[in-house]
């Protein structure tokens, strides 16, 4: 046991920085501010999602209650929570049992195959709380606080909260190990990363759509409509998926029955811990040592076709560029993270706004907006949206963070840095005017924005686009995540790509606020379109020189 608390301890601390921060909190004073930004963007970014969600499981229990079902709150939570974690985690396990990079440093160490696996399950439930306590805490709130519930309801709240993770991670453990013991998917990784996280997009897309077709002024209407369409809601899910009526039940009765139904839940949820555990002892080192063979190539290259192969003469910028776009194609975290991202934004932006609106409306909105004297408007929020896109990409955030560990290599190559951030930048810069044509074209094909406006905020957003790639870039240079484990953590634990988007949005409120003063001095439109390329270029120029400075400087400092 304390042998398997000691590896526990090592895998929470590596997973979660711990000693990383102790050092950063005692030793070095100027990066306290961290934590705050961190803070700082969660409640940015998910207080109001979680706000919102908070309002519909009220209306889910103000209808429940009216069909003397109040406790479909805490079904639909339930439910909810571990259908996330079970459809999601199946990738994540995967990627923690077999693919992590200290597996080939504690498969040689005197341990048993449970204790690494049981070890790394612990690990993933831990993480898992930070998806599962944003979408169970709002219906436990909801049903304690509106039916006046006791201490022991909040005991056993903090449970099932607990213990809600472990049946849909065990199932999905259970089914990884089974797969990768007989199937070799190490090969296809790859593929799977951009399957799932393509997958959870459309999800997303999916619920945002539901959601957003839900009467306005009409919700609790419409949930009752949906609720009594179904014979027993409660009777139905128990048929489909009976863990999330024990942990309801158990949660909602009182005496015995609520006590049965808690102790049901957890007796199973450790008896398929078990079942985990005893199988993993079994076969767990096998597939992860399967298809780790090395086999010899029977067909070496000839000279002619080394040196048509390898060869090949560039310019050292557009050396660094192709290697930049290699990694970002190939790597799936950065390929997602970094060019899926801003490809599907300003398709989600434009069907967040159409699925809002009836038909109706929207034609009639688009009538307006065709008016000459809102030209002015249209174009500016059109190239508003197109900034925000560039904005969200996070590739020059962290364009050398994600060198990690192998950037010594870049302070060996006889190449100055000055052209290693080019080669950065331009890859940067790239996918961000990806997103600003697409925003572009989608609000002229929606909007109907004549051909010249269109080019007008084509071109304002890629001087735009300019400006942002190199102020992001400039903060990883400053300080860049080289120590990770995984392509995970440069890119989704990296402080710089949030950091990034903050100074991005700051950029943005000071463009607008200059072209808010323009409007209001009755400067001429295309005067306002002239002044705004005008700063936005020389801002640019100024940004550069800052850009190869601190990259002269930082290049020579940074130690890996």
């Amino acid at each position: 046991m304390r042998v398997f608390m000691s590896l526990l301890k090592l895998n929470l601390n590596l997973n979660f920085g711990i000693s990383d921060l102790k050092y950063r909190f005692t030793k070095e004073k100027k990066k306290r501010w961290e934590p705050v930004l961190v803070v700082l963007g969660v409640i940015i970014g998910f207080v109001p999602l979680i706000v919102f969600y908070s309002i519909f499981l009220n209306g889910v229990f103000s209808v429940g209650l009216t069909l003397n079902q109040p406790e479909l709150v805490l079904v639909i939570a339930f439910l909810s929570g571990q259908l996330v974690v079970f459809v999601f985690g199946i990738f994540y396990i995967m990627s923690t049992f077999y693919f992590s990079k200290d597996l080939n440093a504690l498969i040689p160490l005197p341990l048993k195959p449970y204790q690494v696996l049981g070890s790394k399950m612990v690990v993933v439930m831990v993480n898992e709380y930070i998806t599962l306590l944003p979408i169970l805490l709002p219906s436990v709130i909801i049903f304690g606080t509106r039916t006046g519930q006791g201490f022991l309801y909040w005991i056993k709240a903090l449970l099932l909260i607990l213990a809600s993770p472990v049946i849909p991670l065990v199932l999905d453990a259970l089914l990884v190990l089974v797969l990768m013991r007989f199937i070799n998917l190490r090969r296809s990784k790859d593929l799977l990363s951009v399957v799932v996280g393509l997958l959870g997009m459309f999800i997303g897309l999916g619920i945002n759509f539901i959601v957003r077709r839900i009467p306005k002024g009409n919700e609790q209407e419409f949930l009752r409509n949906i609720l009594t369409s179904q014979s027993g809601m409660i009777k139905l899910i128990s048929q489909r998926f009976p863990p999330s009526l024990w942990a309801t039940l158990g949660l909602s009765r009182q005496g015995l029955e609520g006590a049965g139904y808690l102790a049901l839940f957890i007796v199973v949820s450790i008896l398929l811990f078990l079942v985990l555990i005893w199988l993993g002892n079994k076969i767990f080192y096998k597939g992860v040592l399967s298809g780790q063979e090395i086999v010899r190539k029977k067909k070496a290259f000839s000279t002619e076709e080394a040196n048509r192969k390898y060869g090949k003469f560039s310019t050292p910028v557009l050396a660094i560029l192709r290697r930049e776009w290699m990694l970002l194609l190939r790597t799936p975290v950065y390929f997602l993270n970094g060019l899926v991202g801003v490809i599907i934004g300003p398709f989600i932006l434009v069907f967040m706004f159409f699925t809002g609106n009836q038909s109706s409306e929207l034609d009639q909105l688009i009538s307006v907006l065709q008016n000459e004297s809102l030209s002015v408007y249209v174009t500016l929020g059109g190239l508003g949206l197109a900034l925000f896109t560039a904005g969200m990409n996070v590739a020059a955030s962290t364009a050398v963070s994600r060198e990690g560990k192998t950037f010594w290599i870049a302070k060996m190559i006889p190449v100055p840095p000055k052209q290693q951030v080019m080669g950065k930048y331009i890859n940067g810069f790239s996918v961000s005017e990806i997103g600003v044509l697409l925003t572009a074209i989608l609000l002229a094909a929606f909007l109907k924005i004549s051909i010249v406006k269109t080019l007008v905020i084509i071109i304002l957003g890629t001087l735009g686009a300019m400006l942002l790639s190199v102020l992001n870039l400039l903060i990883d240079v400053l300080h860049p995540k080289l120590v990770w484990n995984n392509p995970t953590e440069a890119m989704k634990q990296n402080m710089n790509g949030l950091l990034g988007m903050l100074i991005s949005m700051l950029v943005l409120f000071i463009l607008a606020g200059i072209t808010i003063l323009m409007l209001i001095k009755g400067l001429s439109e295309w005067l306002i379109y002239i002044v705004l390329g005008a700063v936005m270029c020389i801002a640019s120029i100024i940004s550069f020189k800052g850009l190869f400075a601190v990259a002269e400087r930082q290049y020579m400092k940074i130690e890996v």
